[in-house]
């Protein structure tokens, strides 16, 4: 299993460094297990917001800007800002055995960022 994993995550590494990459090859759901909120990657490249089967928000080309793949080091980072939600979001994935990503979240109306590990629900 934790070869799965490591190939997974070399693979996720080499596909987000490919020129002209784009959301689309990055697929599946990971789980914010604070609030129960799943963020789903899709082909389409849409980011959807989900609690339980209830859709709270569908990110896309349309409502947000900034958005950037980028690596440095071992990490991969997605950033992104959506003006409608007043938040700014950095998804991180580093080289490790296990597919959880780091998200951070910039709320306009505070300093405080959320800062959680979410863990990987199920890949497409």
């Amino acid at each position: 299993m934790k070869k799965i994993f490591a190939i997974l995550a070399v693979a996720f590494i080499a596909l987000t460094s490919a020129f002209a990459m784009d959301l689309s090859a990055i697929q599946g759901t990971w789980t914010d297990e604070n609030y129960n909120a799943d963020y789903t990657f899709t082909a389409d490249g849409t980011i959807t917001l989900s609690v339980g089967s209830e859709v709270i928000y569908t990110f896309d080309d349309s409502n947000i800007k900034d958005f950037k793949i980028s690596t440095a080091g071992t990490n991969v980072t997605i950033t992104f800002r959506c003006d409608e939600t007043q938040r700014s979001y950095m998804f991180v994935k580093g080289l490790s055995l296990t597919t959880d990503l780091t998200l951070d979240i910039d709320r306009d109306w505070t300093d405080e960022t959320y800062n959680v590990t979410i863990v990987m629900k199920k890949l497409f």
